[in-house]
């Protein structure tokens, strides 16, 4: 990187530094260095000499967004998705900094554009939809709302599901197992998939719905069947509809996973 961001700065030299697309790849070079402030300024000079470039709009997006300025890396992310609707990692960030600001709606419509790109972006549209409803879910529970938060929930479910056989997709792409955020998404799946499970089944309980919250919990343990906490979740379930039988089947398997 160090030879190569060379090599580009003599270029730009003979250039008066007038070229947007060896600036732009000098601001990639100096952000694998972590040169964060040059590479910031190199996207800046670069924009400044071509202002419809969605990638570099989307990668400033990325800087800005790491500086703290949300307001500058959400314009960034606007200009890069009106230049190129398809620019699928810029509506996932700009949801992702809409929902961190509490703006769930928003960032829940910014996600559904997310979800048109296709390819590696859709899985993680989906989880992130998921996040969105989970988190709705939530709220409508603690406010008492139970029969929107069971719908929410479900929802969440639903799009973790479709998600999952993407994602495993991806794992098995030798191109994405480079790929620091794929990963990312690959290893958030099954604690949110739980957490998910976990919250549908509560809200269902709360509904006095137990069958629907056993067969919730059944589909967690056999989707999770290494996770003590399932079987646990499972046997409080069956304790509640009198099935004692069954709870103490589910415990066993507690002691068997602990024991391992």
């Amino acid at each position: 990187f160090e030879e190569a961001g060379a090599n580009i700065r003599t270029a730009l030299d003979l250039l008066e530094y007038k070229d947007s697309d060896a600036l732009f790849t000098l601001g990639i070079l100096l952000s694998e260095l972590g040169r964060d402030e040059e590479s910031l300024q190199a996207y800046q000079d670069s924009l400044s000499l071509n202002a419809e470039d969605a990638e570099l709009c989307y990668n400033l997006g990325i800087k800005l967004g790491a500086k703290g300025d949300t307001k500058g890396e959400m314009q960034m992310y606007a200009k890069a998705t009106a230049i190129d609707p398809m620019q699928g990692g810029a509506w996932i960030n700009w949801g992702t900094s809409l929902a961190e600001q509490g703006n769930f709606d928003d960032a829940e419509l910014m996600f559904l554009k997310a979800l048109e790109c296709g390819g590696e972006v859709r899985p993680k549209a989906m989880m992130n939809l998921a996040l969105v409803h989970n988190t709705r879910a939530n709220q409508f529970a603690q406010a008492g709302d139970l029969s929107n938060a069971k719908e929410t929930a479900l929802k969440a479910g639903s799009f973790l599901d479709q998600a999952k056989p993407l994602l495993d997709a991806l794992a098995g792409d030798v191109s994405a197992s480079a790929d620091v955020d794929s990963q990312r998404y690959i290893a958030q799946f099954k604690p949110l998939r739980l957490q998910v499970h976990r919250l549908t089944g509560q809200i269902l309980a709360g509904a006095n719905e137990f069958q629907a919250c056993e067969e919730e919990f059944l589909r967690a343990s056999q989707s999770f069947p290494d996770v003590p906490g399932v079987w646990d979740m499972l046997a409080r379930v069956f304790d509640l509809q009198g099935k004692a039988e069954e709870a103490q089947a589910a415990r066993d398997k507690i002691s068997e996973l602990i024991q391992l």
